[in-house]
């Protein structure tokens, strides 16, 4: 399983070898085989995350223990999050916390050696927010911006790669249901779409959001102008209120800007 780690001033990727674990696999008589492994988790699998979750939990704790020790007053100097096996550490951009990032990055290393882990060095870079680079974690492009204010703050936007996934996965279905009637179509693309906003209903994905919502009317339309043997798109024909209590196509890209709730470490 690839492990990464990411910070606006450090980003290194590692190699996860678990000391040992069973594998229980079923075949087509429904009976289940157990095979135990010596090293590794498997990859894709649906316990990987649970396995990161117990396997790295003393990499948390170590990093609970930086925010306090590195603490200035109401100030945090090191901040990190994690997910499973995708971890992120911020480490204040001020010069005076340059060793901070080294202490950081050689204390994070020791505890993955103990770990058994391995460090990738081909996926370790440097990230500086400061210079305008941004990291991507989870599926989000993150960057520090100026608001219209002049105060910064944190930018975090959908992957263009994930949206075109999503967008090529619609474009199946459509393709696939050409002759079939539009209630099938919404049918099909509606919890697709439920699911893909609901994950990156976070942060600043509005642009985002409106460029798939207005994608996605627009092949709707065409399956009815289609199927209706007309041309165009039917904008004065089917409103947009139409399509979405009338046929009942997903309407509800909101964003919500409140902060998630962080799990603490179990001790």
């Amino acid at each position: 399983m690839r492990f990464y780690t990411r910070t606006h001033r450090n980003y290194c990727g590692v190699d996860l070898h678990a000391r040992s674990m069973y594998v229980c696999v079923m075949n087509q008589e429904g009976e289940v085989l157990l095979h135990r492994r010596t090293k590794g988790v498997p990859q894709g699998g649906v316990i990987s995350p649970l396995l990161s979750n117990v396997y790295l939990t003393q990499v948390d704790l170590m990093l609970e223990k930086a925010k306090a020790v590195t603490r200035e007053g109401p100030y945090e100097c090191v901040e990190y999050a994690r997910f499973a096996d995708d971890l992120v550490i911020l480490v204040d951009g001020h010069p005076r916390h340059d060793r901070l990032l080294r202490q950081v990055n050689r204390r994070l290393r020791e505890e993955l050696a103990a770990l058994e882990v391995e460090v990738n060095e081909e996926k370790s870079r440097t990230c500086d927010l400061a210079k305008g680079e941004s990291f991507g974690f989870l599926g989000f492009d993150i960057r520090r911006v100026r608001s219209a204010r002049g105060k910064w703050y944190a930018l975090a936007t959908p992957k263009q790669k994930k949206r075109t996934e999503l967008l090529g996965r619609l474009r199946e279905v459509f393709a696939s249901h050409r002759s079939q009637p539009v209630a099938h179509v919404i049918a099909r693309i509606n919890p697709m779409l439920r699911g893909w906003v609901g994950y990156f209903a976070y942060g600043n994905s509005s642009v985002c959001f409106s460029f798939v919502r207005d994608w996605v009317d627009k092949k709707v339309r065409r399956h009815l102008a289609r199927n209706s043997k007309r041309s165009g798109f039917g904008w004065k024909r089917w409103s947009r209120r139409w399509l979405t209590t009338h046929l009942g196509l997903f309407a509800d890209y909101r964003v919500s800007y409140g902060p998630r709730q962080k799990a603490l470490p179990v001790r």
